[in-house]
């Protein structure tokens, strides 16, 4: 028989994660909902909520030389090369965990740096730029996703699903 580690939570927290849980459930019973905004939003309550799942882990998966690869591009080529590098370091902490989504909007980031939002977007372009993130137009605005050749959350099957179609990273001697 094997132990089973839980994290303990204060009390509040406990019902506050329940609530959450309780609206995931309502959530997937509405046939007609938007998928991605219910899941944003969930995901907004917890982060706002400094409420972490106890039942999952919080970790992506990177290669340590495709990380030391981007961080060296962004610190040689970058137009703002220390900012970069923290933006580089909060998209790791606002991934979602099932879709790769960068969750922060370009404002949230900006105001997380202290930066003006077309900085955020000019670095996230450079990230773009290399594949270390992919970009989709919706409409007017952009959603940003972690390149699962990059860093992930999926696992090994979802993985491997995954990699043949998104972009491998493209560094060339610290160059585009």
């Amino acid at each position: 028989m094997s132990a089973k580690i839980k994290r303990l939570q204060p009390k509040d927290k406990q019902a506050q994660l329940e609530i959450i849980q309780q609206l995931q459930l309502l959530f997937e019973q509405i046939p007609d909902l938007n998928e991605k905004k219910a899941s944003a939003l969930l995901w907004d309550l917890k982060r706002k909520n400094k409420l972490n799942d106890p039942n999952t882990w919080t970790f992506i998966m990177i290669s340590p030389e495709q990380n030391r690869a981007v961080v060296q591009w962004l610190t040689t080529n970058s137009k703002r090369p220390l900012k970069a590098l923290e933006l580089w370091s909060i998209l790791f902490e606002n991934v979602h965990r099932e879709t790769s989504q960068i969750m922060l909007s370009r404002q949230e980031l900006a105001k997380e740096l202290n930066i003006l939002p077309r900085n955020v977007s000019t670095i996230m372009s450079e990230l773009e730029s290399i594949k270390a993130i992919i970009k989709q137009k919706e409409g007017r605005g952009v959603t940003y996703y972690m390149n699962p050749n990059v860093a992930t959350h999926l696992n090994q099957e979802e993985r491997d699903k995954a990699r043949p179609t998104a972009p491998k990273l493209s560094l060339i001697n610290g160059r585009k």
